[in-house]
């Protein structure tokens, strides 16, 4: 049996978001330590890490002091992490500054082991017998974060070699509707790629926890980042997961793991949180107030109508900015 614990999207830094109230840096190592646990009580062979491991992109930002206590922390697992590169590893979202980030340090210094972007990254089973050779192979091939418009080259040529499975992870947006994210960024769909040759696909990059599919046969492992750094509804409320991934003749066992996690109240400044509810709430009545007041069928567009008002600059950009907001048209 090959067992691969996943994780992604740890966003670790030093400093902590506005919307949290606690020491950031050490809640992030905690869960760390969590998933170390978990790789130890289930007899891991490596822990996969799908990115955005960092936060801070800029590199003079990750003090030493931070790198030395992620050392200290993966010191302690049984087994060696093996990790692909999400958009905040790099400086610009840009591989090429790879090795003057935080992360590529971690590569370098044995740390982290950087998955195989090409030929992949193989896992077998130690033989378990004196002169018994097992030949399972499960072999791991990492997609990076390489822009929001997607290359599906990146995923569409990942074929099946000799290996019994094929695991592919990869930094960015998927799902099972597939689209856009704010017409920006691609979201790729599950049902466009389960015709292809992986077994499992493991995602990061998005943060919502989708949770575990299984499509065709093909397995779908989406259950977000391991740490909340936004007043959202989901970040509240979400309970950040591992995945355990067992691997042996009799097929595909995928188990999710929660961790335990403070309640919300306790680290999150949820009265900012009430502060822009009740701002939202304001904004929406006030542009309701807008539309009512100038839209009517014999009137021209709702944004010609406010620029041709007689109301200060200030007050008319403001106006506006809240109609594109709220998508008025």
């Amino acid at each position: 049996m090959i067992t691969l614990v996943w994780r992604t999207d740890a966003h670790l830094a030093e400093q902590a978001p506005e919307s949290r109230t606690d020491d950031w840096a050490e809640t992030i190592l905690d869960k760390l330590v969590q998933v170390g646990e978990i790789a130890s009580e289930v007899d891991a062979d490596a822990v996969i890490d799908g990115g955005d491991f960092f936060h801070i992109k800029m590199p003079s930002r990750t003090p030493h002091k931070l790198i030395q206590r992620i050392a200290e922390v993966h010191a302690n697992y049984p087994c060696p992490v093996y990790g692909t590169i999400g958009n905040h590893d790099v400086k610009y979202g840009d591989l090429d500054f790879l090795k003057e980030s935080p992360l590529g340090v971690l590569f370098s210094t044995g740390v982290f082991k950087r998955l195989d972007e090409n030929e992949g990254t193989v896992f077998q089973p130690m033989p378990r017998e004196a002169g018994r050779r097992l030949t399972m192979k499960v072999r791991v091939v990492a997609v990076p974060y390489h822009g929001k418009s997607y290359d599906m080259n990146r995923l569409t040529t990942i074929t099946k070699g000799s290996e019994d499975y094929l695991v592919v992870v990869a930094h960015l947006l998927a799902s099972q509707a597939g689209g856009e994210m704010f017409g920006a960024e691609d979201i790729v769909r599950y049902s466009d790629i389960a015709n292809l040759d992986p077994d499992v696909w493991c995602f990061g990059h998005w943060h919502k926890n989708q949770g575990v599919a299984e499509l065709g046969g093909k397995h779908f492992v989406n259950v977000g980042s391991l740490s909340r750094g936004a007043l959202s509804e989901d970040e509240l409320k979400r309970v950040p997961e591992v995945v355990v991934m067992r691997f042996d003749e009799e097929g595909i066992r995928i188990e999710r793991r929660p961790l335990a996690v403070r309640p919300a109240a306790e680290v999150f400044d949820l009265e900012t949180r009430v502060r822009q509810q009740a701002r939202t709430m304001t904004v929406d009545a006030f542009v309701d107030s807008v539309k009512e007041t100038f839209c009517t069928q014999d009137r021209k567009p709702l944004f010609d109508e406010i620029r041709d008002t007689d109301m200060p600059d200030e007050v008319r950009e403001r106006v506006l900015s809240y109609l594109e907001a709220q998508g008025g048209s």
